[in-house]
């Protein structure tokens, strides 16, 4: 299982031009009882749409093919980036995996 040290200290970070607000873990109840991270990305403009504040999610439990896998929570099909552990190691390696999240939940709401 995935153990990311001091994960708090990526919050006040950037990425994508949106601020990381908070960092932590959070336990799905109801689906798989799995312990994910959470990255909650404040909200900007008209707060609407892609504007709004959405939540990051970094699986704990590696996939398939070996990756965990980090998407945006409710868009999950679309944006999900696989991540390696040996990629993560520093918290500017993490931020730029958020920062593809994000860039691909742009792309989603712009199309």
């Amino acid at each position: 299982m995935l153990n990311i040290e001091n994960i708090g200290s990526i919050v006040g970070m950037f990425t994508n031009g949106r601020q990381i607000i908070e960092a932590g873990e959070w336990k799905h109840e109801k689906f798989d009882k799995q312990i994910y991270y959470v990255f909650k990305i404040a909200a900007e403009g008209n707060g609407v749409d892609y504007n709004r504040a959405h939540d990051i999610v970094l699986a704990r439990k590696k996939g398939a093919n070996g990756s965990y896998q980090m998407f945006n929570m409710g868009l999950e099909a679309k944006t999900t980036v696989d991540v390696y552990f040996e990629s993560i190691k520093k918290m500017t390696d993490l931020n730029f995996f958020i920062g593809q999240c994000l860039h691909k939940t742009q792309t989603w709401y712009t199309n």
